[in-house]
């Protein structure tokens, strides 16, 4: 219960909003719903492009249990599927 709030503002928060705020409610002339949906909209649309970005990323790096561990794994996932 408690750490639910937290951990979505903590999630939206880390997406850079707070340092607007302010002056996202004078442009939009002091309008708390809207200033709240503009700050949601805008953290959700780049969670979002962040999401597919760790997907596709993830995607393309094959698991290998025995080689969990090996940075070099995903430096050579990495040049195999980026060209030459």
């Amino acid at each position: 219960g408690a750490i639910y709030p937290a951990g979505i503002s903590v999630g939206i928060l880390s997406f850079g909003a707070q340092n607007v705020v302010p002056t996202l409610l004078q442009y939009l002339g002091g309008d708390a719903v809207r200033t709240r949906r503009a700050v949601l909209i805008g953290s959700i649309i780049p969670l979002t492009v962040y999401t597919l970005w760790e997907a596709v990323f993830l995607g393309t790096v094959p698991f290998d249990p025995s080689t969990a561990g090996s940075k070099m794994q995903v430096v050579t996932a990495l040049g195999e599927t980026g060209g030459d």
